[in-house]
């Protein structure tokens, strides 16, 4: 149900901005060496809300004209390249959880207000898994509290939209 991952996106916003500023200097040090710091996993969530408020724009656009046996195909990005092109671990930390929160309104805002007939359009993975919009969103919500339970593994900041 869209009405879930509208909620459970909206509780991140109320919650995450004041708490990942609460970390201070421990968001640039890496949880695991050569993985990515706290700072870049939450880039990285501004990365994947960049690719996919476009994707929920350009599928409901294709949505009319759209045939299941032709769905659009969603086209990866290379994560690492991306969180490396942004600098997010050169960045000051207000500046990437403004832009998260910015990048998630805008998220809710496509998304608060998509019908059933665009929900129900039709996607190709990479993998050649055939999903709709409505899937697509859910994984969206989904994959970000993944990330966000990796940066506040040791906090219980998430239990009201999890």
């Amino acid at each position: 149900m869209i009405a879930i991952s509208i909620a459970r996106l909206e509780a991140a916003l109320n919650t995450v901005p004041e708490q990942f500023q609460a970390l201070q200097e421990e968001v640039y040090q890496p949880r695991t060496p050569g993985k990515w710091s706290r700072l870049q996993i939450l880039g990285h969530l501004c990365d994947s809300a960049i690719n996919n408020v476009s994707r929920f724009i350009q599928l409901q656009q294709s949505g009319s004209a759209n045939d299941s046996a032709d769905p659009s195909s969603i086209t990866p990005y290379n994560q690492n390249h991306w969180v490396d092109a942004q600098q997010y671990n050169n960045a000051p930390i207000e500046d990437v959880i403004r832009l998260w929160c910015s990048l998630n309104q805008a998220v809710l805002r496509v998304i608060t207000h998509l019908s059933q007939p665009s929900l129900d359009v039709s996607c190709k993975l990479p993998d050649g898994q055939i999903v709709t919009l409505e899937w697509l969103i859910q994984d969206y919500v989904a994959h970000m509290e993944h990330h966000l339970h990796q940066i506040f593994s040791n906090h219980d900041i998430l239990s009201s939209s999890s």
